[in-house]
């Protein structure tokens, strides 16, 4: 649908991260049944593997977001997929 409305262009890299954080958010409220700061953060934390557009994601005890990370490189003036690391475990 993007393509199509956007006359064949792709998306912006970080569009789907985008798209999960959305994603993840909206869960972790219906999870919390509120949007009260301290509660959504600790539903939020809680996510542990969310199937994200990016790939799947957790957040450690430091609430940082671990997921897998794709390696693309430019050739020719376009990304190009080169490899997906996962997170060391």
């Amino acid at each position: 649908a993007y393509r199509k409305a956007n006359k064949d262009k792709d998306p912006a890299a970080v569009t789907a991260l985008g798209y999960d954080a959305y994603l993840v958010i909206r869960a972790a409220i219906a999870r919390a049944k509120t949007t009260d700061g301290p509660k959504l953060r600790d539903a939020i934390n809680a996510t542990k593997n969310f199937p994200g557009a990016a790939g799947t994601i957790t957040f450690d005890e430091n609430r940082n977001a671990v997921k897998s990370a794709v390696i693309k490189t430019v050739k020719n003036g376009k990304f190009v997929y080169m490899d997906t690391i996962q997170p060391s475990k």
